[in-house]
C-alpha cells in the first residue's frame, strides 16, 4: 500500500513525492473490496480472552459503540474493518 505524505508536490518521483510503503495489518483475508464484515459476538468473546493487556478498555469501549451498527445476528458492516483490525491486531486470525 502507498501512502502520500503531506507537503509533497506533483511531478516528483514516488520517493520525492513522499510516498512511503506501509505494511498491511496481519489478519484474515478481507472480502472483495478489501474489507471484511466481522461478527460482534465473536469479537466480544475474543476481547474477553485478551482482557488484561494495555488495550483491553479500548476494545471494550469500541465493542460497546459498535453494537449500534450490528444487525440482529451481530454482523457489522464491512466499513468497520479497519477499526476492528487496529483494535484486535494479530488475534483476528483466530476468527478466520
Amino acid at each position: 500500500m502507498r501512502v502520500r505524505l503531506r507537503g509533497t508536490r506533483a511531478g516528483e518521483t514516488d520517493a520525492e513525492q513522499g510516498f512511503a510503503r506501509v505494511a498491511s495489518r496481519p489478519g484474515p483475508p478481507a472480502a472483495a473490496g478489501g474489507r471484511r464484515a466481522w461478527n460482534l459476538w465473536e469479537l466480544d468473546r475474543l476481547a474477553r480472552e485478551m482482557d488484561g493487556d494495555d488495550r483491553a478498555e479500548e476494545r471494550r469501549l469500541l465493542l460497546l459503540h459498535l453494537r449500534d451498527f450490528a444487525d440482529a445476528s451481530g454482523q457489522l458492516p464491512a466499513e468497520f474493518d479497519p477499526l476492528v483490525r487496529e483494535a484486535f491486531e494479530t488475534r483476528l486470525a483466530e476468527l478466520a
